[in-house]
């Protein structure tokens, strides 16, 4: 057996060692097809295109967020307290809308300012696409552009694909599918305008064993059309503190592991610089499809802990040392509480216009911060 070979199955056999089975509290392996709630500003009528022209983003340290409400991002827009306001930096807000694709009220709140970036979501299990999986080209290409430019009109700056689910390893059908829907999706209006996109995918879809194909036209066409792939990571707190920091990085990175491994050119340019890590963010009370903290189980502390941990796992690996994501982040799904402890890892592992060793640490050099159960 060639070296070649050994590589990869050996990530494999990592990749399935560390699986979300672990958990004792596991998410929902296709979260996205129950649509969460929207606590956003909506648009009384839909959005009449006015020239805007979606942002180029250009920074290359950013943070994705899932799901928002107005009062998170008010907290992520403070001045002193929120998400750092440095050159190359970008905040990224992806949201799924209830009853329209976008919201320029939204999109408003969002470009309060000028490094925040609207990503409304083209959300695959949406009753409007039903049938996605073997529906015609000409639908596809009609759903896309309809979603573009309802976007556009309403300043969106990206899209969000909501989400690669958990049998894309294993159905051509489903990468073939989603291949057209992006290519669709990132084609320009009639104006030349463009959108770019953040692209989810569940757990299942981010895990090498369940992969039975290399699929390099479904990664390149993710590769051409969209400027961050982000691998869901839904953990609940007791995962992610009964967990060594190094089985926690072995299992947030073996996806990105494995797109290096082949060499293939959009597979690596995808773990270089757009595989992005989400973490939950949420903290409530009972069990939920997001996993993350059962407040009936454990404290807001002993939770902010467990994102100080896995923010310090992200920072420390290959692959996290520019990008971090987080989700949800609404407070119907969240409590406001959480918000804090995000914006402050934020200022503190990507504060620097570059990585720097500086940001390496436990947040405020404590390695207490970053220890729970």
């Amino acid at each position: 057996m060639s070296k070649l070979l050994v590589v990869p199955m050996l990530v494999l056999a990592a990749c399935a060692g560390n699986s979300s089975s672990q958990d004792p509290d596991p998410p929902d392996e296709d979260p996205g097809q129950v649509a969460p709630p929207d606590e956003t500003p909506q648009d009384p009528t839909p959005a009449v295109d006015d020239g805007y022209v979606p942002k180029a983003l250009a920074a290359t340290r950013f943070g994705v967020f899932y799901q928002i409400s107005s009062d998170v991002l008010d907290v992520y827009q403070d001045a002193d307290h929120g998400l750092p306001h440095l050159a190359n930096h970008a905040w990224l807000i992806t949201h799924s809308h209830a009853t329209a694709f976008a919201s320029k009220a939204l999109a408003d709140k969002i470009h309060a300012r000028d490094d925040f970036y609207y990503a409304p979501a083209f959300d695959i299990w949406d009753a409007s696409h039903a049938g996605w999986k073997t529906a015609p080209d000409a639908t596809l290409q009609q759903w896309a552009h309809a979603f573009r430019d309802a976007a556009i009109a309403a300043h969106a700056d990206l899209f969000t694909f909501n989400e690669s689910p958990s049998d894309t390893g294993t159905s051509a059908q489903t990468r073939v599918q989603i291949a057209k829907l992006l290519r669709y999706l990132h084609e320009p209006d009639p104006q030349g305008r463009r959108l770019s996109g953040v692209f989810y995918l569940t757990e299942a879809a981010a895990t090498v064993s369940r992969y039975d194909s290399p699929a390099p036209e479904f990664f390149r066409a993710i590769d051409d059309t969209c400027i961050a792939m982000v691998a869901e990571h839904y953990h609940s707190n007791g995962y992610v503190c009964s967990m060594s920091e190094a089985a926690l990085a072995e299992h947030y990175f073996a996806f990105r592991t494995w797109l290096l491994a082949g060499g293939d050119p959009a597979k690596v340019s995808i773990a270089t610089t757009k595989y992005t890590v989400l973490h939950s963010s949420r903290f409530d009370d009972g069990p939920s499809g997001w996993s993350g903290g059962d407040a009936t189980k454990t404290t807001l502390a002993n939770y902010q802990r467990a994102l100080s941990r896995i923010a310090k796992v992200t920072r420390q690996t290959d692959g996290g040392l520019n990008r971090l994501s987080f989700g949800p982040t609404a407070t119907s799904i969240t409590r406001i509480g959480v918000q804090p402890r995000i914006t402050a890892l934020f200022r503190w592992h990507y504060v620097h216009t570059a990585a720097m060793d500086a940001e390496l640490p436990c947040i405020d050099n404590f390695g207490g911060n970053c220890t729970c159960n």
